[in-house]
């Protein structure tokens, strides 16, 4: 498959948000329960900065904040303005790590090489319009040792899409831990 073949990609219905993000069907069928994942998979440190690409509606930013805590800076990015205006009145009540609040889409990132302590992507990466040119700038602007969290729902991103992008990220990478289930992929990595 060609980066052009990816980069078409299809971009995911609502209601399928709306079906991942039902916490009666997550308990029942074992789904992502977003506290208790990030402690697993996500590593705080201090004076940390962590970019979690494509925010949206906050699944995973209010805890991804908490977890943090007070000591590191979240930057949540996301091509809708709304989507991260309405966030940012979301958390305004919520503590931890200082929050900075970015558009774009992840495919060119705001930030200078080697600057940032680790990047997580939530359900996201196979929404990017060009998901191999994101992971080359999240190579770009992750430290040397940081750490890349990539969280991948298997109904929207098939075998034949998710293979360039997992070749890329044990070329470009190494490898930490990798957890597949039935509905997704669970990756993690870190910049030699």
């Amino acid at each position: 498959m060609t980066t052009t073949e990816i980069r078409k990609g299809w971009r995911t219905p609502a209601v399928f948000y709306r079906l991942i993000s039902s916490s009666v069907l997550r308990a029942v069928l074992g789904w992502d329960f977003p506290a208790h994942n990030l402690r697993q998979w996500v590593e705080p440190g201090t004076g940390t900065t962590c970019v979690e690409i494509g925010s949206g509606g906050g699944f995973y930013t209010r805890p991804l904040r908490a977890h943090l805590g007070e000591k590191n800076t979240l930057v949540a990015l996301d091509p809708a303005a709304s989507s991260m205006m309405a966030l940012r009145e979301k958390l305004s009540t919520v503590d931890g790590a200082s929050m900075l609040y970015l558009g774009g889409d992840g495919c060119k990132l705001p930030f200078a090489s080697d600057s940032i302590d680790t990047m997580f992507y939530g359900y996201s990466l196979e929404e990017v319009p060009d998901p191999l040119a994101a992971l080359t700038e999240a190579h770009r602007v992750l430290k040397p040792g940081g750490q890349l969290v990539v969280f991948l729902w298997r109904p929207v991103i098939m075998r034949s899409r998710r293979a360039p992008v997992q070749r890329l990220l044990d070329e470009m990478f190494t490898r930490h831990v990798v957890r597949r289930g039935p509905q997704n992929i669970r990756l993690s990595y870190r910049k030699p």
